[in-house]
């Protein structure tokens, strides 16, 4: 891995500072848009004023539950509309619209009779009907999975209490982590003009409850039970009235999962008996419901609208607030800060409270056939209903084509950490009504915060809400309506009709018209396991560290071409190109004179000069995070041995598709100062700042901390272009470090060093290893996976980059052994030099300027040993649902991930999307990367064969499948021509 990503990964300050280039993930389109200043007017607003927690307080305690069709709901209708009014929105109202018949809850209990009495804590599911008083019967355990296996209880019903799901597992507890949810495999893409539709998941399992509970009346089953699947004796809440708010047919109750389980085991060893009394009341007529509305009208666009939604109606057991007061609030507080802002925004925006989501997302069906005509007017809409658990990101429900605008949209948000947005897409919330109609409707992904036990359960209350992420919920609502509000166009539709005829079954057509083939590789990569071990390991230890310009990358390369002749590929061979100088490390050592002596560890940092001998002096510590802090240290350099800081604690690397959407996911180590904002702008600046005061000031060297702990050190290159380094450079440990400024602080300190390093002083000739799959149909047009073969030389270059390699030779081999034919050529090649610049690739990409437009899209594999998650596209949003399609056959065997549209630097793909090339990346799990990463601990023990294996499938099932494309990958737009600066605007970037 090229050192130019610990400036993106902030892996460690000095070499942020110290290292050759910046490989940095940008906060997206939008950086500095106009969005900027309002959204920190929006921020500040409600950090510093909410009222959520007030109006959720009232909400909760002084109407209490909003049962759809009870007094209650209309009550919370007519207040939100009143506060509405109180924050000044305009053409507030309620939208009526009539259910059948309103429910009210009445009396439940039941008992097992026998063969041991045990009473049971249930509650009536809603729009059940009564059992009409006590009815005692047997339990039947139904365990009829598909329609036709019911006949084995024809006749055996008449009067059965019955059970029909195996208990949930509640010991020992679920962690509860929606971020976990956030990274599952990725979703079935959805379905393709011609493809039949992927049918609403919800759709199934009612008609699965409708063809069992038809059965049951046939029977004359007395009552159903369910399991409430939640500890320490909550209940759970549902209906079985659907969406026209029928009577339901059987009397129907949910019992604790402590019941259940106990109903289960019982009937399990036995004949089981029990009573059981429902007592319930609905209506005599129809029943008129509301959905509450306000807005904020547009300035220029009024007749455009940007909806944001969260729904009203809760269930009884509890009073609501989680599910769904803190959506209803975070909508309304949304609203406050807008209009208290006055912020005139340029279309509509509209805040809408629905009613009758908890029966079926009915509120907001019945919004949809109201306003039917104004629906192309709707440029989005945004729903919070998950609960109290903050923001992570947004859910677009398959709306690719809105991806792009939606990450303007959130780029100015940086301070509230929220993850990329997600493809995925669900149906149980109100913007699922907007999307079966064409209207762009995104969903909030949100910590789980005890939902899983608040959600449709007695402990539904207002002490569970937790205020700071409600409020940062009203955050992200807010700021999102305003820009979107504010673009140039509004969100873009999938084409309609965007839901193709199903095919009379209801399912998806096979995802990948080659999908035996694909299965061919996956098993062919499988199957060469011990192969794969073997060849990581020659690499690693038989051939060892592969500096650039060194004999061992020499003999790495012809190595590598031969296995690829091995393999039987085509085109096998070597394409030259020049470094100016190699170089070849030498002993270094040095201690600290004073005011102690002490051993210090350090080595050379690559490409940087020997100090002719010992060279001694004061050490001279830079604190200095912008480069108007080095002002404090000019005219002092001059002979000093120069320390490079602050010092700095360290944070391991997160999952990356866990770290904030803008923040590099590189797996290194980030570091910590106690009291300092890191400014990724201003450390560049400072960089270059500081490279050059070092060199005029005639500094004597300088010291660079590693980025690790205990010992092991971290190294990067001290110059440019294979030239050597006008001032000799060296990485101490981390231990070294501190204690240097330790010492410091109490006064001077000095200390002598001496580095012996070597150039060839004169060219060097390096290679890229290259070969081919050709293709059966469009052989001009290319497919490339790549790794950088080149590795430091303080360990073996094992993860860094012997893994990338051996996956590109074991996808190569699998390829090969399958037989493939593909449309298009697959190519694989090998580059060195990555390290110091991604030379290699650089030197591949001018060499084959000519036939870059027949390149479809690169892969390569570059971030150590650990597992691939998922693909990292560097903000191609033409190609992301491509990719779900080319990918997808991976998420059902290595559980890869959605993609993600992430930028990252510092390896070989930069230099293909540099030049317009879809060029993409393995984004990895870290794995202990950041400990091996250029260290002497980067060897073969710490290689992960399962993972490499399963990188390797990743390489050579993406290779195949975008080589059999239709057409070839979309590319990026070209970025627009900058205007020149003029000299002093030229002066002060550089």
């Amino acid at each position: 891995m090229n050192s130019r990503r610990l400036v993106g990964a902030l892996c460690a300050m000095a070499l942020v500072v110290w290292g050759v280039g910046i490989g940095a993930a940008s906060p997206g389109p939008g950086e500095a848009n106009s969005f900027a200043a309002a959204d920190a007017q929006i921020l500040g607003q409600i950090a510093e004023h909410s009222q959520a927690m007030e109006t959720l307080e009232y909400l909760s305690d002084r109407i209490g539950p909003r049962l759809t069709g009870s007094a209650q709901l209309k009550q919370a209708n007519e207040w939100t509309a009143e506060v509405m009014r109180g924050y000044g929105l305009v053409n507030v109202h309620l939208e009526p619209w009539t259910i059948a018949r309103s429910w009210t809850r009445g009396t439940a209990r039941a008992c097992i009779v026998s063969p041991a009495e045990h009473p049971l804590t249930i509650a009536s599911a809603g729009w059940a009907p009564g059992t009409g008083g006590v009815v005692r019967g047997p339990v039947v355990i139904f365990d009829a999975v598909k329609k036709e296996d019911f006949e084995k209880f024809r006749g055996k019903l008449k009067g059965a209490i019955v059970i029909t799901q195996a208990p949930a597992k509640l010991s020992p507890p679920q962690a509860e982590d929606r971020a976990e949810e956030y990274i599952r495999p990725m979703q079935q893409p959805p379905a393709r003009m011609g493809d039949a539709v992927i049918p609403n998941p919800y759709e199934a399992m009612r008609e699965a409850a409708r063809a069992r509970t038809e059965f049951f009346k046939q029977e004359g089953v007395a009552a159903v039970l369910r399991d409430s699947g939640k500890p320490h004796g909550l209940l759970n809440m549902t209906g079985i009235g659907g969406e026209n708010f029928e009577v339901g047919a059987i009397p129907t109750a949910f019992v604790t999962g402590e019941g259940y389980r106990m109903l289960w085991r019982m009937a399990k060893h036995g004949p089981v008996e029990m009573e059981i009394e429902i007592s319930n009341t609905f209506s005599e007529k129809p029943v008129e419901v509301y959905n509450t509305v306000g807005e904020i009208r547009g300035t220029e666009k009024p007749e455009e609208v940007v909806l944001l939604g969260a729904h009203l109606d809760s269930w009884d057991l509890g009073t609501g607030s989680t599910d769904n007061g803190t959506g209803s609030m975070a909508v309304l507080e949304a609203a406050r800060a807008l209009a208290k802002l006055d912020l005139k925004p340029k279309r509509t925006i509209r805040f809408v409270l629905f009613s009758g989501e908890e029966e079926g997302l009915v509120g907001s069906k019945k919004y949809v056939e109201a306003h039917k005509e104004e629906l192309e007017k709707i440029s989005a809409v945004l729903v919070h209903d998950t609960g109290t658990g903050r923001v992570l990101t947004l859910g677009l429900h398959d709306n690719y084509q809105d991806r792009e605008l939606v990450d303007q949209t959130l780029a100015p948000l940086g301070e509230l950490k929220l993850l990329e947005p997600s493809t995925r897409r669900t149906f149980g919330t109100d913007h699922a009504s907007f999307d079966e109609v064409g209207v762009p409707g995104f969903y909030v992904i949100q910590d789980g915060a005890e939902y899983s036990k608040t959600h449709h359960s007695q402990s539904d209350t207002f002490d569970k809400v937790w205020k700071d992420d409600l409020n940062q919920g009203a955050q992200v609502l807010a700021a999102w309506a305003y820009n979107t509000a504010q673009l140039p166009r509004r969100m873009p539709r999938r084409p309609l009709p965007y839901r193709p005829a199903q095919d009379g079954k209801g399912q998806m057509v096979a995802p990948n018209a080659d999908a035996a083939v694909v299965a061919k590789i996956l098993q062919s990569v499988q199957e060469d396991r011990a192969q794969v071990n073997l060849d990581i390991q020659y690499l690693s230890d038989r051939l060892g560290p592969r500096l650039t310009g060194s004999k061992k990358l020499d003999e790495a390369s012809r190595w590598t071409q031969e296995k690829f002749r091995s393999y039987g590929l085509e085109n096998a061979h070597l394409e030259p190109w020049t470094i100016a100088n190699s170089w070849t490390r030498g002993t270094a050592r040095g201690r600290i004179v004073a005011p102690v002596e002490q051993e210090l560890t350090l080595v050379s940092y690559g490409w940087s000069p020997s100090t002719n001998g010992v060279v001694r002096g004061n050490v001279v510590a830079i604190r200095a995070l912008k480069p108007e802090d080095l002002e404090q240290y000019k005219g002092k350099l001059a002979g000093a041995i120069v320390l490079v800081g602050p010092p700095y604690d360290l944070a391991p690397p997160r999952n990356p598709l866990l770290t904030p959407y803008g923040e590099s996911s590189l797996p290194l180590s980030r570091p910590q100062i106690k009291g300092e904002q890191f400014s990724l702008e201003a450390y560049r600046a400072l960089r270059f700042a500081l490279n050059k005061m070092v060199r005029e000031e005639g500094a004597a060297l300088v010291l660079v901390p590693s980025d690790k702990w205990y010992g092991l050190q971290n190294i990067s290159v001290a110059t440019r272009d294979y030239q050597p380094g006008t001032v000799p450079t060296a990485s101490i440990t981390l231990e070294n470090h501190t204690l240097l400024w330790r010492l410091l602080d109490a006064g001077p300190v000095q200390v002598e060093v001496e580095l012996k390093n070597e150039f060839s002083g004169k060219p060097a000739t390096i290679y890229n290893t290259v070969a081919e799959i050709r293709g059966a149909e469009k052989p001009d047009e290319v497919v490339i996976i790549g790794a950088h073969l080149d590795s430091w030389d303080l360990g073996t270059g094992a993860t860094d980059n012997g893994s990338g390699t051996t996956a590109v030779l074991a996808a190569a081999r699998a390829l090969a052994r399958a037989g493939v034919k593909p449309r298009r050529t697959i190519r694989f090649v090998l580059f060195p030099g990555e390290e110091q610049g991604l030379y290699g690739s650089k030197a591949y990409v001018a060499a084959h300027k000519e036939e870059l437009a027949k390149i479809s899209g690169v892969l390569v594999h570059d971030s150590g040993t650990g597992r691939v998650l998922t693909i990292g596209l560097m903000r191609n949003y033409a190609a992301r649902e491509t990719m779900d399609r080319v990918l997808y056959p991976l998420a059902r065997t290595v559980g890869l991930a959605e993609p993600s549209l992430r930028t990252e630097g510092g390896s070989d793909h930069v230099s293909f999307d540099a030049q317009g090339v879809p060029g993409f990346w393995c984004i990895q799990d870290p794995a202990d990367y950041q400990m091996t990463h250029h260290s002497a601990a980067d060897t073969f023990d710490r290689v992960r064969l399962d993972d490499l294996v399963e990188g390797a499938q990743v390489l050579a099932v993406w290779a195949y499948n975008v080589a059999q494309l239709p057409e070839m990958l979309p590319r990026k737009p070209a970025p627009p021509a900058e205007t020149p600066a003029a000299p002093a605007e030229k002066n002060k970037k550089h």
